[in-house]
């Protein structure tokens, strides 16, 4: 990966966050922390690309539409939808988790992610362990340090690149402990992975985690893929992240998942659909904001 590239799209997905939460009525996922995180030359970028591919989605709204109307439009049913609802997924079960017991949380291919930026009433003993590329990463604690946030105590960021090195050396090293009910989260990532990789990923994750440890992902239905099936949207996203070099290469059958899973040492708990994510998360928005067709989220547990 480059560092260029890799630091875009975590900029790209952070703003997304953060403009939802400043311009939703009813925000879905409120991180009142990734503002803090652009600069404000970054948002201006940002903004304005996104307010350009307006023509390319709807060259009817494009050619209408301000530059502000065009940006709001773009983002709230293009883009934000997806990573507001599928980041509220994850934490949602996170918290449960935690009432549970889980005492660690791996976020794998953190990105920008704020959760530990925004973390309340925690147990003292909770850690949180988030995984990315060194090169991403470094951009992430050199951005902290630039924009003063604070590391808190109890994050242990772990540079690792989780396709050629070696997680269970690599979180061992920072400290995680394989006795210890454990939560993990893989968002916006599955659908860029081989099939074989990502269930690399959950055998790990099976053999570092004890039985009850949880991991969550979103992830893309073979439909996404079929040049005949496959909803407008989907396939532009798909035709947008192959100009940038990260083509979107795979899917899963949400009716056959649950035995796939079962090979690594897991069991299917929740698997929602865009139906259910739908009346889940966007029942009653007034701002078009709907679940996005092909994305389903998923909830494992290991299981040995």
């Amino acid at each position: 990966m480059k560092n260029n590239k890799v630091s875009l799209t975590a900029l790209v997905s952070c703003f997304a966050r953060g403009y939802h939460t400043v311009h939703s009525a009813r925000p879905i996922f409120n991180d009142y922390v990734a503002n803090q995180l652009l600069k404000e030359e970054e948002k201006k970028m940002i903004a304005s690309n996104w307010s350009n591919a307006a023509l390319f989605f709807d060259q009817e709204k494009g050619e209408a539409f301000n530059d502000d109307e065009k940006l709001d439009w773009v983002m709230n049913t293009q883009c934000v939808p997806q990573l507001v609802s599928r980041s509220r997924y994850a934490e949602d079960h996170l918290l449960s988790a935690i009432e549970r017991g889980v005492k660690q949380y791996v976020i794998l291919g953190a990105g920008f992610d704020t959760f530990a930026l925004r973390q309340e009433d925690l147990p003292e003993d909770f850690v949180i362990y988030e995984v990315d590329h060194p090169d991403m990463q470094k951009f992430k604690i050199q951005r902290m340090k630039e924009m003063h946030i604070e590391k808190p105590d109890n994050l242990r960021f772990v540079p690792a690149d989780f396709m050629k090195e070696s997680l269970q050396v690599k979180l061992k090293e920072q400290g995680f402990d394989e006795q210890k009910l454990s939560f993990f989260s893989l968002l916006g990532v599955s659908m860029y992975l081989r099939k074989a990789d990502f269930f690399k990923i959950l055998s790990f994750i099976s053999n570092i985690a004890p039985a009850g440890s949880s991991f969550v992902f979103d992830y893309l239905d073979e439909l996404a893929f079929h040049p005949l099936l496959a909803a407008k949207k989907l396939t532009q996203m798909r035709q947008i992240t192959a100009k940038t070099g990260e083509p979107m290469i795979t899917g899963f059958d949400p009716l056959y998942l649950d035995i796939e899973v079962q090979h690594q040492q897991m069991l299917l708990y929740e698997n929602l659909s865009p139906e259910n994510i739908e009346d889940q998360y966007f029942n009653g928005q007034e701002d078009e904001l709907h679940a996005f067709d092909h994305f389903h989220f998923a909830h494992l547990v290991v299981n040995k």
